[in-house]
């Protein structure tokens, strides 16, 4: 796929690597619809750094938590044309052990994780214009392969965006491709070191943690070459899922 003059919608781009993969997709010209839940304030800033590479841009608020704002999500976007790219980004990343597990938070991030990409990726595949094709990618965890107790409602909504990956790719080929990266401690959440976050670097098999550029770079490759390649998932993660 080329990347000029084309649209992306990424979701929770406002910061972190939301923000860097909105900068990087309209640093290749690309125009983006940078969505945004409580951040309204910083996504209007990623919104002027994408601009300021030469393309359109606008942010789009929603609250994921409720699945049923994904088609005024995908409306909005739209304005700066067909989407061709969408990256279910959006997340939150909350401890949580069994014994403090409760229904509400359960059902959260399932909505979150699971409902609102699923249906914000049927919303996108319906608006692609015929003959058009399309790139839908997940940023995952590998939470989603390896259990992890001290995140307990996280991890299970991320195996289900796992095998929705998979479903995805089946239902929505030959047109879209759906693909997945699962990043390792390459941006830990404000305020949660590392080691709270259970990602210390020593557990990299390759020594150091990866950058966000290496990210960036297999998001490129997503989007832009890998046309035979779909319901897969490439870790950035120094070999963590190994170890």
């Amino acid at each position: 796929m080329e990347f000029a003059g084309k649209v992306a919608l990424i979701t929770g781009a406002a910061r972190r690597l939301g923000k860097a993969m909105a900068c990087r997709l309209a640093a290749e010209g690309m125009h983006v619809a940078v969505h945004w839940n409580t951040s309204a304030q910083d996504a209007q800033q990623t919104v002027e750094e994408c601009r300021s590479h030469g393309v359109n841009s606008l942010a789009v608020q929603g609250d994921l938590s409720d699945p049923a704002c994904s088609c005024s999500i995908i409306e909005e976007a739209r304005q700066l044309g067909p989407l061709q790219v969408l990256v279910n980004n959006a997340s939150r990343f909350v401890p949580m052990g069994l014994e403090q597990l409760d229904c509400d938070e359960l059902e959260k991030d399932h909505r979150i994780h699971v409902v609102s990409p699923l249906l914000l990726a049927r919303e996108f595949a319906r608006q692609l214009p015929q003959g058009e094709s399309g790139r839908v990618i997940q940023m995952l965890d590998w939470r989603a392969q390896i259990a992890d107790p001290q995140y307990f409602t996280y991890g299970l909504a991320k195996a289900g965006m796992l095998h929705l990956t998979r479903l995805l790719a089946v239902e929505l080929a030959p047109e879209i491709t759906v693909n997945a990266i699962s990043p390792g401690a390459i941006l830990p959440p404000a305020g949660i070191a590392q080691q709270q976050a259970g990602e210390p670097l020593e557990a990299s098999l390759l020594g150091a943690n990866p950058t966000v550029n290496k990210l960036l770079d297999a998001l490129v490759f997503l989007i832009g070459d890998a046309d035979h390649t779909t319901g897969h998932v490439f870790p950035i993660d120094g070999g963590r899922i190994l170890s």
